[in-house]
């Protein structure tokens, strides 16, 4: 009997590391004893591996050293979701964008990073920089990633599951450690976040009415647990307490002071989007058992696709490129004001 446990144990182990690795979303092979922090601003650290489809955007510093722009999430191996802001002031420098998966600490890039670059880029056609309304973008990989330990494609949440029904939430990312923005920090970070009601979070002493259909709120009203700049585009993860798989219901937007009482964070409700994700990835990606992509899909390119500036290319001026590029970094502000009262992360 127990040689047959044994033999019983080592079958299913074996089944749940093959359809980690190769069919299935949301698992967390080395999360193991997962504990629940309390912040990202003045936090703990994320074991490596804990979050495995998160993604780092970087922009080459005027060294050789690069900087975290936003974070994203991996829908399978081919393409991440992020935040639109995070590129609206990159479109002519996309082709120098790089996206760094499987990492934990960006200063000690190990062999289990991968990093790719930018191959297409597809920014939602009705996005609005000075609302934030519809907040989301994809980015096509160069070439795809492959699964391992540390890399894993999220899954995304049903159109037909409540989001409000999950009580067991983190956020994760590079961004600052203080409310003063004057810790960064190079590790990735985590935290416990719960899901904040949108017309609680509506109410007058919070947002006041800025709120809309297609954000989340989450956080502490108290304060506490929260995302901050440098955080954008990175994911809201949520599950039933029991349940083993995670899913990516929100992507970091803005908010208001990081970690202050009723001024938690805003995020673009994924679950609003499911659609137009679904008609801008191409059909012949693969599809995952527990991800939103459950059925193949036509893809038929847009003649307007986005709101993308053409990449630049070698013919153009290579001086104007280096001076538009060094404005860029010297010149873009940190805190992006936005209803003149809140803060684009």
């Amino acid at each position: 009997m127990h040689l047959l446990m044994l033999l019983l144990h080592f079958l299913l182990f074996t089944s749940f590391s093959e359809n980690s690795l190769l069919n299935t979303c949301g698992i967390r092979p080395l999360a193991k004893n997962h504990r629940r922090v309390r912040r990202i601003i003045k936090g703990s650290t994320a074991q490596p591996g804990s979050w495995p489809w998160l993604a780092n955007i970087q922009m080459p510093l005027e060294t050789d050293n690069y900087k975290t722009v936003c974070g994203g999430t991996l829908l399978n191996d081919r393409w991440v979701v992020t935040a639109a802001h995070c590129f609206f002031d990159l479109k002519r420098f996309h082709h120098l964008v790089r996206i760094v998966l499987g990492a934990n600490d960006m200063r000690q890039l190990g062999p289990e990073v991968q990093i790719r670059t930018i191959g297409k880029w597809i920014q939602h056609e009705d996005f609005d920089n000075g609302t934030n309304k519809n907040d989301i973008a994809l980015i096509q990989l160069n070439e795809p990633v492959e699964f391992s330990d540390y890399i894993q494609p999220a899954c995304l949440p049903p159109e037909s599951s409540k989001v409000y029904n999950m009580d067991d939430c983190y956020v994760a990312g590079w961004g600052v450690l203080e409310e003063e923005y004057k810790t960064k920090t190079s590790i990735l970070h985590e935290a416990s976040v719960e899901l904040i009601d949108n017309q609680r979070c509506n109410r007058s002493n919070w947002y006041n009415g800025w709120i809309k259909d297609y954000n989340l709120c989450a956080g502490h009203e108290q304060g506490g647990s929260d995302v901050c700049l440098g955080d954008s585009g990175g994911p809201l993860m949520c599950k039933k307490k029991r349940a083993a798989i995670y899913y990516v219901v929100g992507i970091v937007s803005w908010g208001g002071l990081c970690g202050q009482p009723h001024r938690n964070g805003v995020y673009i409700s994924v679950q609003h989007f499911i659609q137009w994700i679904q008609e801008n990835i191409q059909s012949r990606m693969p599809v995952y058992k527990n991800d939103l992509l459950e059925y193949q899909h036509d893809f038929q390119p847009k003649k307007n696709e986005g709101n993308m500036e053409p990449v630049i290319t070698e013919n153009n001026n290579i001086a104007n490129q280096a001076i538009s590029f060094l404005k860029y970094l010297f010149g873009h502000t940190k805190n992006i004001d936005i209803f003149s009262k809140w803060k684009v992360w």
